[in-house]
């Protein structure tokens, strides 16, 4: 099986990718409504976190700071991996299409380093207010270093394909 190109394992990365990008889109809209319906209605948010407690939700109650930090960090969190996954699924494109270094690609890279930047910083607020919002006691947050080692190297490859970009424009511009 070739690498890229066509019916390649390129091909089916981006189409695995493009599959989980539906259900990480469905999750984003589902808590874009819990976050709205918070703002709106926070009986309805309540009954929500409510029912991740285990809680019986008849009784009107009002909802608190860690629950709304809490769907806010969800709706983040849902949000940048689909940012990251559709950015991801550009760059497989332009690669099947043999067009890896184009500009857009360092954009692109630069995107998804961006968005794991967001993942971490909201993994670092979800950790501490979510347990707070659902009864249990705060959790520690562990550093993880191989994980913002692995945005250095995102950014990294972003500037070596910005090289590389500007060294195939030079290539295609000389006769």
């Amino acid at each position: 099986m070739k690498l890229i190109g066509k019916y390649s394992v390129a091909s089916a990365l981006r189409w695995c990718l493009g599959f989980a990008n539906v259900f990480v889109m469905l999750a984003t809209i589902v808590m874009a409504i819990c976050l709205l319906g918070s703002v709106i209605s926070p009986d309805f948010a309540a009954g929500f976190i409510d029912g991740m407690k285990d809680l019986d939700n008849s009784t009107a109650r009002d909802l608190h700071w860690p629950e709304r930090l809490t769907l806010l960090g969800a709706f983040l969190a849902c949000g940048f991996t689909w940012w990251i996954i559709n950015r991801l699924r550009r760059i497989l494109l332009s690669v099947n299409q043999g067009d890896a270094f184009e500009f857009a690609n360092v954009k692109r890279l630069q995107g998804v380093g961006l968005g794991l930047i967001g993942i971490q910083l909201t993994a670092l607020l979800l950790v501490f207010v979510a347990p707070q919002s659902i009864g249990q006691s705060p959790s520690d947050y562990d550093f993880d270093l191989g994980s913002w080692l692995g945005i250095l190297v995102v950014f990294i490859l972003a500037e070596v394909f910005r090289q590389g970009s500007a060294m195939r424009d030079e290539q295609l511009t000389t006769v």
